[in-house]
């Protein structure tokens, strides 16, 4: 018999049995995640045959949404078992649990999927992009003094400059001193390291990164300034010397290397499990509504204005729950949502006063799990 249903302590050992058939992190880093981030009442499973065969993870965390701090949750470890593939048990998976974390009051639910596209048609939808620089063999460059940082030590010069670079962008995790401290004890457990630029006692930016035999991987980089980023990539580069780098950076950084390619692409996505409570936050009070359709969570259809109540106002456009989020978290306009079709406009004044009062954002995720 299939039963779909949340999480029990007791489940952490076949979750991390189906991690492990699944995943290829370090042994290291799963027994510490398992041990530390195993969250039950966040986790949802479908057990066939007395054993679980399929499950979804989460974390909670609260996200910054232009200037609002929402109730959300980060997935993690949504896998199923190879012998039970193809059975549809991801989808069921996901609705169930879009609706189990509507009734928990969370509103939106941010991963980073391995195919940005496997989780389109439950309507995870792109809402950042992600930047790289990529050198297939460093050179030696001038750069400026950067310090080694201890991740389990240093944890609060470290998130004030966090907290600081985080205010100009939307999506990101608004992290608290306990999150920042299970953070630097996740990357620490996996064998990251951090180095960064110091000037009168304070951080001005920081690089967490990984040092393996083939290349210097940079996973965090987070900075009050242009020069300062630039400095944190200049050092993660000298690192590398003779070997790969890779850098991940915010969508707007100015960094560059004229060793390597500079890329950006889409990298994140978000699932809305709570149109009203998303509206009422976000919307600023306007009267102006919108139809939003939902083919997983039937609380989410319906024509809302922008405070987040239910009206039977003529829709100024009409949209999925998916493409209102990216409207909303500011990574798409209504009117670049019509240009490809994934918006319809019965009120043109009003969608072009709406994408005024609700401006593009830079939407930056920095968290993947």
């Amino acid at each position: 018999m299939k039963t779909v249903r949340v999480a029990k302590l007791e489940d952490k050992v076949q979750f991390q049995n189906l991690w492990n058939i699944s995943f290829t992190d370090s042994d290291e880093f799963r027994s510490w995640f398992f041990e530390n981030r195993f969250i039950p009442d966040y986790s949802i499973c479908i057990e066939e045959d007395g054993h679980i065969v399929s499950e979804v993870q989460s974390i909670p965390y609260n996200i910054k949404v232009r200037e609002s701090i929402l109730p959300a949750t980060m997935m993690v470890g949504a896998c199923t078992h190879p012998n039970y593939s193809s059975r549809g048990y991801m989808k069921q998976l996901y609705t169930e649990y879009m609706k189990y974390i509507h009734d928990l009051g969370v509103v939106l639910c941010a991963h980073t999927p391995e195919v940005l596209s496997t989780y389109f048609y439950v309507g995870h939808l792109p809402v950042s992009d992600t930047a790289f620089i990529e050198i297939e063999k460093a050179e030696k460059i001038e750069a400026e003094k950067l310090i080694s940082v201890n991740l389990c030590q240093d944890v609060s010069p470290l998130l004030k400059c966090y907290i600081k670079a985080a205010q100009k962008y939307s999506g990101i995790i608004q992290r608290s001193f306990t999150d920042f401290k299970l953070k630097c004890d996740d990357y620490n457990s996996d064998g990251g390291k951090c180095i960064a630029l110091w000037e009168n006692g304070e951080i001005l930016g920081y690089g967490i990164y990984y040092n393996t035999a083939e290349m210097i991987y940079g996973e965090e980089i987070m900075a009050l300034n242009a020069e300062a980023e630039q400095a944190v990539v200049n050092g993660l580069i000298n690192l590398g010397i003779g070997k790969k780098v890779k850098i991940k950076l915010p969508p707007d950084t100015k960094s560059r290397s004229k060793q390597g390619k500079f890329i950006i692409f889409p990298h994140n996505v978000l699932g809305l499990a709570n149109v009203q409570k998303l509206l009422k936050a976000l919307g600023k009070e306007i009267e102006i509504s919108v139809k939003v359709n939902d083919d997983i969570l039937p609380e989410n259809n319906g024509i809302f204005n922008l405070k987040g109540e239910k009206t039977n106002k003529t829709p100024a456009f009409e949209v999925s729950a998916g493409n209102l989020t990216q409207f909303m978290i500011g990574y798409k306009t209504i009117s670049q949502l019509q240009s490809e079709g994934n918006a319809i406009i019965y009120n043109k004044e009003e969608t072009e006063f709406l994408d005024m009062a609700l401006p593009l954002q830079v939407c930056h995720i920095v968290d993947e799990y």
